[in-house]
């Protein structure tokens, strides 16, 4: 006897694999050079009887053997009805190890009662392995089982044999078995009466059982078989107790089971699977497929669907399975090869896809809009045959097994260190399910070139291409949404992924596969954040049926995220395992096999120690094996390079990197470093993946790359015409850590060679760069699409493929990266370039003048083509930044600076159009801004359009304007880095946004059940907390608005107010409760139960964290500040007592030593030590003020305010430091300071955000000519003629003078506001308003007249003058006038002064006698539905016109009582106004627009006019009726002629100005953008005169060029 030592060669063999011993065919597919079959012949002295009912001829045993390896079914033969049973049958077994436990049964088949076991021997293998070497065919005694006919007297025998065979062999005695296998299947009725199987009741497990046999045995043919193999072996466990199997998936089986016919012999079946080899692996895939159909049809797979709800189209598919199979049949049975069959749940349905060619066209112009990362694999590296067969196994049986309790998820995620192969196997495993038809998506990631912002829309782009109903969903979702593709990932996830694939699930047959290769060099671990955890949470609800295949290195980002993911199945890539070392040694076999080849070296080389040797060497990583090889194919002298290899003890990386490179050229020649180091840098440091042409393109000096790659093939991959590649990311980590290779010639030190490749860049912009570089011919068509407007250029692709070369494109869009490394050390270099190589810093300064002052322009142009206009943004950024803080280069810092201005407020236009570059934005800049003086000299005067403007020649310091909530914005916060802004709103939504650009970045956040009062985010910019009216604090994460941990509960009323320590760990919370709860808090989200409560005696509306998190101040409606201890709760300073109202805002200085107050009336600063005041800053009377910030410098505070204006004080002296800042139309409720102060954000009651420029100063606030006829202290009634300027709040009242000379208003830009003002001469105004007066003023000084006049105890709604001039009669909301008994709303004399009419909102109008009072007429009822806005009456008194709610004009005729309704208008008339005549009637709308009608044919007579940019409150007539005044909430003043002139008609040469900017012309095309700043005051058609506070532009197009002329606008 003997015992077989593993990998020595007996009768069989033994080898390990991965901790596993595979004994035989491996069922795992492991590669073996020979194998062994465990064939069992028969069986003896079967004791026997049969049950007393039994079938006629079933009274001899119907013998089976059943093979359990650890308690598990690994292999069972087909009955046998003998009493010596002989199956001569051949299984292989797969074991842990030789103590594993094998199980030999033997069973008599039955179906009543179920089959059961006669005798059995249980041993271990290791016992099954020891017999004589020259013996394989032995008995093994069974022990009979008791109670199943057995008797004690005979010794139950299994003869079974152990014998050794190749390949190619198992492959024939397999396939030979087949032939038996289906004559069974035959035989038990699935020939050519399939309904007998149905009546007759057959169990699903014997028709299954049967195919499980026949693939389990063609497993080891190809890999293919095995999902055949284990989709079929779980279907076979999921219906067992399904009782019947539907006809045609039975005909579909027969059919497959005829087709494994073909092999009548071991010798037959040998020779046609050598000859037709292709046709039988096509075979087996086929098998593997139609395996997954079935599994689906019978609702055991992924969409877990039932046999009735099966889809019509099935019926379809299953018959052309069975087409497919014969065919296969055919093509054995002649012999012939079938190489291209092969039909799939896709290819079946062709058919359909085919008829929707239209659609699907269609489907693809959307789906290209989505922007897909290319993904060209057609050179990476698969695993070669017979290595990582296991890890291959273990992965594909994953992604094809439905999700059970034991793995609930669809993710799989393989990690291992650097080089251990990850990249290889995810290609392999791709290229597997691609030739299966299930590859949903395939991305790999490269370092420094990959963004995680694309790969949602990548992944749906793919996916969309695989299925075509899930391609009709996104390209929904895409015609919804056409904005889609720049939207938060995290809504690409929800519009793209989650609603598509959840709608098509039904139509998802079987797994779809995505494989995520390298996740790790997905961007950075920051600015992956987003996507990693998009990937944990959100990928998971996704339908089963969809698998992710991840690949990374264990990075802590990533691990963090998916190791407590119990969805994300985990499988390490252990390189320690001995499996690793064998599979390298199969690889190192077939590579030196082709080296051998290559070289007609002996069979025999290098010589098994020396493989040993390199297999030592390798310490399992595949990327060392991979570079070894290439580093000998590149030698000249093989055997030297082995030598070196192996005795210079190259056995890391490092080592081996070092002696390849050493070996590639001469390192002592000092142009060879140079040019080596410039070629390999762009490799290395570029951004995207570079051609040899690219590279020259950007070396400086030029020189040849291509013979420095030549001679780098070894590391590189490289073949003329490709891009140029790095094989691993760990080259990229050696060459430029300064610790690992920092001493070599070769090192890449990124902070020197980094500006150098900017400089490349820059001298591809000065020479390729040009005007119109795209050959735009209309400036009527947008270059990329604006959402919701006309149609784009169509071929815009193939213009940026024939005009930019690639080098323009790259240096373009990646210039500025290169230089992010100047003037700061690196990891790499200790050595700011600024200083460290000056030649260098004065070329890079010459090149970025050339730039900024020659062709910003035409750079622009090309970042708008690609759609990257936020590049320019961060490039100009960092010119600014470098020229004055590194280069002192104050004139090009200052020119950067404003550029940023620039794109910033053109960013519409520098998005969608490049002839607007030249007719829009260049025109509108300032004319004190320097892009404008650099550039204006481009533009053909007598070309452009004309601006007659009275406009500040600065920037606007509105940056940007952010709309999205439904509500008031209570909250508005700045990142920590400045770059978001986040945003909490009476919506009871959360967004974050891009604080630059307004983009929305994140949201909505959802989760608060009431409005969201108060948001702080985290120190460290990842976390943002708020509080809500539900009582609840919450903590978010910030890029992905998902909830961190539960809600806070504990207040039992409102949170006002929140805020997040600087340290992070604390987080504070004021409520209505008259409490402030201070929490713990870390960075995991763990909460203590039990905060620290701090009770107060009044409502607490506002609490701040100290710089150093250990005191909090707090404010409360009392009046009083107090400052508490954060550990004890203690109060350490205060009350601080000096306001009288309730505490809105408190904050500390960034110093800590002031604490700042804020309550509607003033600004409080105290010492923060002492608690002493130390100054007030009172709000102008009658301004409340609700939100306050301190600059970061502290100096200053930032205070919004109800009248819509934020205002600046500086703090030491109480003054003013800057113009207000004016843009809102409500309350400003919260502010913020950007850390570097340089921007404020803002939120309001108008529902939006806005971005301003921090610092103007006062200095350079707009100054317009004006004469300010009528003011005073109280409240403003200003007349304009014929010098004017505006009102900074709404405009309430308008009115003509008599001669129509003159035009009086009233606003609510002071503290009292006039809600109606006329003129009863051409000397004299009376205005009443809302501080219940009336007043009479001077229209030549502006004093008043008379008055204050007092009786009413409400405000003033309406007055009017008697034709004498000796009386007044007004009404009010005091409801006095005629006794009315709700607020009155219109007065008038009638024209000879002896009667008053008076209309209330009721809808009573009363006609009374003006001496006594008396009621003359009436009182008359009309009706408005809802609220009353306005009434009027007609000059003769007989009409009363009337508005609402309802967007109708009303005018009842007092004495018939005839009512007319005049329509038109789209939203709530809030004006109206009769001509002295009566014969028209004017009305102003919260649509922007004034009408005029005609009272005799009720029809418009004129209008609607345009240019109010929000509600008309006001309106009225000349006397002449040929003009109309309007004011508005836009605190605007118009002046419309009702007659106007042909100039007048064209202010906008016809067009229609949206609030977007864009004037269009009737065909919806663009004719100019012009810029919001200037809207307000902007000359509309019609307008005649137009007062805005900030001024006003007209704009002449009289030569104006546009459409195909569009170019003769530029001089170049």
């Amino acid at each position: 006897m003997s015992s077989y030592p593993i990998g020595q060669n007996y009768p069989f063999t033994l080898v390990q694999r991965g901790g596993r011993l595979v004994i035989g065919l491996s069922l795992l597919n492991c590669y073996l050079d020979d194998g062994t079959k465990l064939q069992t012949d028969d069986v003896r002295d079967i004791n026997w009887k049969p049950n007393r009912i039994h079938l006629p001829g079933h009274d001899i045993p119907n013998l089976f053997v059943a093979i359990d390896i650890d308690d598990k079914r690994v292999y069972q033969t087909t009955p046998s009805r003998k009493w010596e049973a002989m199956w001569n049958q051949i299984c292989s077994l797969s074991v842990d190890s030789p103590s594993s436990a094998i199980a030999l049964q033997v069973f008599h088949k039955s179906t009543i009662p179920p089959s059961k076991c006669l005798a059995k021997k249980k041993m271990e293998i290791g016992q099954l392995l020891k017999t004589d070497e020259e013996r394989t065919d032995f008995s093994i005694v069974l022990k009979p089982v008791e109670g199943n006919h057995a008797t004690d007297t005979l010794q139950p025998t299994l003869i079974v044999r152990l014998t050794s065979i190749d390949n190619l062999q198992a492959a024939a005695v397999t396939l030979a078995n087949t032939t038996q296998d289906t004559e069974t299947l035959q035989s038990t009725g699935t020939g050519s009466t399939i309904e007998k199987i149905v009546n007759t009741g057959v169990n699903n497990g014997d028709l299954l059982y049967n195919l499980e046999t026949v693939l389990s045995k063609l497993r080891i043919i190809h890999p293919y078989s095995n999902v055949a193999w284990n989709v079929l072996d779980s279907v076979y466990k999921a219906v067992e107790k399904q009782k019947e199997t539907d006809e045609d998936v039975c005909r579909l089986v027969q059919t497959m089971a005829e087709v494994y016919t073909f092999a009548k012999d071991i010798k037959s079946a040998s020779e046609k699977i050598t000859r037709l080899e292709t046709t039988v692996y096509a075979l087996v895939k086929q098998t593997g497929e139609c395996a997954l159909f079935i599994r689906e049809y019978t609702g055991h797979g992924f969409g877990v669907r039932l046999l009735k709800n099966v889809l019509s189209e099935d019926s379809d598919k299953i018959k052309g399975f069975v087409n497919a199979f014969q065919k296969f049949g055919e093509s054995l049975d002649r012999g012939t090869a079938l190489e291209t069959l092969y039909v799939s749940t896709k290819t079946l349905a062709m058919a359909e896809e085919s008829a929707k060619m239209v659609e699907k066209t269609a489907q693809t112009q959307k789906l290209n809009s989505l922007e897909p990362v290319k993904m060209n694999a057609s050179l990476r590296p698969e695993c070669l045959p017979g290595t990582r067969e296991e890890i291959r196994g273990l992965i594909t049986n994953w992604l094809t097994t439905p999700p059970d309790d034991s793995s609930p998820g669809n993710i799989l995620w393989l990690s291992g260190v650097a080089g251990a192969g990850k990249s290889t196997i995810a290609t392999s495993i791709s290229q597997y399910f691609r030739e299966l038809g299930r590859l949903g998506a395939f991305l790999f990631f490269t370092r420094n070139k990959s963004d995680p912002a694309d790969v949602i829309r990548t992944i749906a782009f793919h996916l969309a291409r695989s299925n075509i109903y899930v391609a009709s969903a996104i390209c929904d979702a895409i015609e919804k949404d056409s904005a889609l593709i720049d939207s938060p990932i995290y809504t690409q996830f929800q519009k793209l992924l989650l609603e598509p694939l959840t709608g098509a699930q039904n139509h998802i047959h079987g797994p779809i596969i995505v494989v995520l290769d390298a996740l790790d060099e997905c961007g950075d671990a920051d600015s992956r954040r987003t996507l990693v955890s998009l990937i944990s949470n959100e990928f998971p609800k996704l339908p089963t049926a969809v698998r992710f295949f991840i690949t990374s290195r264990p990075d802590s980002d990533i691990a963090s995220k998916f190791e407590n993911q119990p969805k994300i199945a985990k499988h390490l890539l252990d390189i320690t395992l001995l499996s690793s070392l064998v599979d390298i040694r199969i690889y190192l076999d077939i590579e030196m096999r082709e080296i051998r080849e290559q070289q007609e070296l002996g069979s025999t080389w290098p010589g098994e120690s020396k493989m040993e040797a390199l297999t030592k060497h390798s310490s399992g990583l595949f990327i060392w094996a991979s570079t070894a090889t290439r580093y000998l194919l590149q030698s000249y002298d093989l055997d030297h390079a082995l030598e070196s290899l192996l005795d210079k003890g190259l056995t890391t990386l490092d080592d081996l990197y070092a002696g390849a490179l050493e070996v590639a050229g001469p390192w002592n020649d000092p142009t060879f470093v140079r040019e080596a180091q410039a070629a390999l840098s762009v490799v290395i440091l570029g951004k995207t993946s570079v051609s040899v042409a690219l590279i020259d393109a950007l070396l400086v000096p030029k020189h040849s790359s291509s013979r420095i790659f030549g001679r780098l093939g070894c590391v590189l991959q490289w073949a003329p015409g490709q891009h140029v590649k790095i094989l691993h990311a760990s080259f990229s980590d050696y060459l430029t850590d300064r610790a690992r290779s920092g001493d070599k010639p070769w090192f890449i030190d990124p902070s020197i060679l980094e500006p150098q490749i900017a400089r490349g860049c820059l001298h591809i912009l000065k020479k390729e760069l040009q005007f119109n570089i795209c050959g735009f011919e209309d400036s009527h068509i947008y270059t990329t699409k604006v959402p919701g407007l006309s149609e784009c250029i169509t071929d815009l692709s193939k213009r940026i493929t024939d005009h930019i070369s690639p080098q323009l494109l790259y240096s373009s869009l990646y210039w500025a990266s290169h230089l992010a490394v100047i003037g700061s050390a690196t990891p790499h270099s200790a050595t700011p370039i600024s200083s460290a190589t000056p030649l260098l810093r004065d070329g890079l300064l010459v090149d970025l003048k050339d730039l900024m002052y020659t062709k910003f322009m035409f750079w622009l142009e090309v970042l708008c083509v690609q759609q990257k206009v936020g590049v320019a943004i961060d490039a100009l950024e960092a010119v600014a930044n470098l020229a004055k803080n590194h280069w002192h280069e104050e004139e090009l810092a200052h020119f950067a600076t404003d550029a940023v201005k620039f794109v910033l407020r053109f960013a519409p236009v520098i998005s969608h159009s490049v002839p607007h570059i030249y007719l829009s934005a260049l025109p509108f800049a300032p004319s004190e801004s320097k892009i404008r003086k650099q550039y204006s000299s481009l533009l053909v005067p007598d070309k452009t359009v004309g601006i007659q403007s009275s406009m500040s020649g600065q920037w606007p310091r509105l940056q940007a304007t952010i709309e999205g909530h439904s509500g008031w914005v209570w909250s508005v916060a700045f990142s920590p880095d400045g770059n978001h802004i986040a945003s909490g709103s009476a919506d009871r939504t959360l967004w974050v946004w891009d604080a630059r650009t307004g983009d929305l970045l994140v949201g909505p956040f959802t989760g608060h059940d009431g409005e969201i009062n108060s948001i702080a985010f985290s120190c460290d910019g990842k976390s943002i907390v708020s509080g809500s009216d539900d009582k609840t604090v919450r903590v978010w994460d910030a890029q992905t608005g998902k909830t961190i941990g539960a809600p806070l509960t504990g207040h039992r009323n409102i949170v006002n107010s929140v805020c997040i320590s600087p340290t992070g760990k604390q987080i504070a919370s004021a409520s209505l409760d008259k409490t402030v709860h201070i929490w713990e808090w870390d960075e995991h989200s763990e909460v203590k139960i039990a905060p620290l409560v701090i009770t107060h005696v009044a409502l607490v509306w506002a609490v701040a964290f100290s710089p150093d998190g250990d005191q909090v101040v707090s404010g409360s409606k009392d009046g009083l500040v107090q400052v508490w201890d954060t550990q004890t709760g203690k109060l350490v300073n205060g009350p601080l007592k000096g306001h009288t109202e309730g505490i809105r805002s408190v904050a500390f200085s960034p110093d800590g030593k002031h604490i700042l107050s804020l309550s509607h009336e003033a600004a409080h600063i105290w010492d923060a030590y002492t608690g002493t005041e130390l100054i007030t800053i009172t709000t102008p009377i009658g301004t409340d003020a609700y939100s306050a910030a301190f600059t970061p410098n502290g100096k200053q505070i930032v205070v919004g305010c109800n009248d819509s204006l934020l205002r600046i004080w500086d703090v030491q002296t109480g003054a003013l430091v800057s113009a207000p800042i004016d843009g809102h139309s409500e309350p400003v409720l919260s502010v913020s300071v950007s850390p570097d102060g340089m921007r404020i954000a803002s939120g309001s009651g108008d529902k939006t955000i806005r971005v301003w420029d921090a610092y103007q100063e006062l200095s350079a606030a707009l100054k317009v000519d004006t004469e300010q006829v009528g003011a005073n202290e109280q409240g403003t009634v200003q007349m304009y003629h014929p010098r004017y300027t505006g009102h900074t709040d709404t405009v309430q009242c308008v009115a003509f003078s008599p001669k129509g000379d003159h035009i009086a208003s009233g606003s609510w830009d002071n503290t009292v506001c006039p809600l109606h003002c006329i003129f009863p001469n051409e000397e004299q105004i009376v205005s009443g308003s809302k501080d219940t007066t009336i007043r009479v003023w001077n229209v030549q000084n502006g004093t008043m007249f008379a008055g204050p006049l007092e009786g009413h105890s409400k405000q003033v709604w309406c007055v009017a003058f008697s034709p004498q001039g000796d009386r007044i009669v007004s009404g009010s909301d005091d409801k006095t006038a005629n006794v009315h008994t709700s607020t009155v709303l219109s007065v008038a004399f009638s024209s000879d002064g002896g009667q008053i009419r008076s209309a209330s909102i009721a809808g009573i109008a009363r006609v009374s006698d003006a001496q006594t009072g008396a009621l003359v007429e009436g009182p008359f009822k009309f009706q408005v539905p809802n609220q009353t806005y306005h009434i009027r009456f007609s000059p003769d008194g007989q009409l009363i016109g009337a508005s609402g709610q309802d967007s109708v004009v009303r005018f009842f005729n007092l004495r018939s009582s005839d009512l007319t309704q005049l329509e038109g208008h789209t939203e709530a008339v809030r004006a109206l106004g009769f001509s002295q005549d009566g014969k028209w009637i004017v009305s102003g709308s919260n649509d922007t627009t004034v009408r005029v009608w005609d009272l005799d044919t009720r029809s418009l007579a004129a209008g609607p006019f345009e240019g109010h940019r929000d509600s008309v409150l006001s309106v009225d007539f000349s006397p002449d009726r040929r003009r109309v005044v309007s004011g508005s909430y836009d605190s605007s003043i118009r002046v419309f002629e009702t007659t106007p002139d042909d100039i007048l008609k064209n202010a906008l040469r016809g067009g229609s100005l949206g609030k977007d900017g864009w004037l269009l012309n009737s065909m919806a095309q663009p004719i100019l953008w012009v810029p919001p700043w200037l809207h307000r005051g902007l000359y509309f058609p019609q307008n005649s005169v137009v007062i805005h506070k900030d001024g006003t532009t007209k704009l002449d197009f009289t030569h104006f060029v546009e459409g195909t002329a569009w170019k003769e606008c530029v001089d170049v």
